[in-house]
């Protein structure tokens, strides 16, 4: 079967679940790729002629320089977290199909979703800021440090702390994540070298959280309510039953911002963080592969967005 689209994803992104069920009632010969079951792939890569063999469930996959677009929906493996400690051979096994996965750069006529280096670099958080600037964003406060005594300096009232990038650890059988926390900078002590660096920013009040998903230059926004108003702290952190997403359109002036912001980091796809309060909207972070399946609804068809931006772009 001769491939037009390409999916690289996970066994668990049911969000791409939605998408590959659009592209079937096209009859788009796609092949979708799960990062868990590499190794029960048959897989050839020359990349010197661009030909990828793919063998899945003795089904046969040719992919060559003429495929129209890539997916590169779930990038890394570093995030997941095993139950069991990961065995040398599975170590191995990681690191090489890692790279496997950034080989498939040689089909760079294809269109990308987002190309590989683009989604390393925007994962960057302070890359992100600074870029956001350039695109005439505010953006809050913001040190990256293990300094505790300059923190303290720095932020001397309340302030949010957050990972400079994804944390997914796991203790015993407990699975451990964080959120943006919302801190006094009092309970740090002075003296204090932290084991690791952590971002510190400004703390914004009486704020409005919008999430702001872009494919191309398609801009599909929602704010994000609790009883019909703002949520101080992380978003996140309030039970989904308590959660309200209000379709909404940007000012020009900030969407144009958005846009920019894309164009500058080279991503087709990017979901970006915003808050707005009485001084106006302030950039908190993109992330090059967010979530988008709890948004879609019939006035939100992300999936269906995504999927003709596969098959046409």
């Amino acid at each position: 079967m001769n491939t037009q689209v390409l999916i690289l994803t996970s066994i668990y992104d049911f969000s791409t679940d939605l998408v590959c069920l659009l592209l079937k009632e096209k009859d788009t010969p796609f092949l979708r790729l799960n990062k868990e079951s590499f190794s029960d792939y048959r897989i050839t890569l020359n990349p010197v002629e661009q030909i990828l063999l793919v063998e899945v469930n003795k089904q046969k996959y040719e992919i060559s320089s003429s495929l129209k677009s890539i997916w590169f929906r779930q990038p890394v493996f570093l995030r997941n977290t095993p139950h069991t400690p990961l065995s040398v051979e599975q170590q191995l096994s990681r690191s090489q199909w890692s790279a496997f996965l950034r080989s498939l750069s040689v089909f760079r006529n294809a269109a990308w979703m987002n190309w590989p280096q683009s989604t390393y670099l925007a994962e960057s958080k302070p890359y992100q800021l600074m870029i956001a600037k350039e695109c005439g964003f505010k953006i809050p406060s913001t040190l990256v440090s293990n300094d505790a005594e300059n923190l303290k300096f720095e932020f001397p009232n309340n302030a949010i702390i957050k990972s400079l990038d994804t944390i997914l650890l796991r203790e015993n059988n407990d699975c451990l994540f964080t959120y943006s926390t919302l801190i006094s900078s009092s309970i740090l002590d002075d003296t204090s070298t932290l084991t690791a660096p952590l971002m510190m920013q400004e703390y914004i009040d009486n704020k409005i959280d919008y999430r702001v998903t872009i494919i191309g230059n398609t801009v599909v926004t929602v704010k994000i309510l609790s009883g019909g108003v703002g949520i101080q702290e992380d978003w996140r952190m309030t039970p989904k039953q308590n959660l309200s997403y209000e379709t909404c359109r940007l000012p020009e002036s900030v969407e144009l911002s958005c846009l920019a912001l894309m164009k500058e980091m080279n991503l087709s796809f990017g979901a970006i963080d915003l808050l707005e309060n009485h001084e106006g909207f302030y950039f908190i972070e993109i992330n090059p592969t967010g979530e988008w399946g709890w948004l879609c609804d019939t006035d939100r068809n992300i999936d269906q967005i995504i999927a003709s931006w596969l098959l046409n772009s």
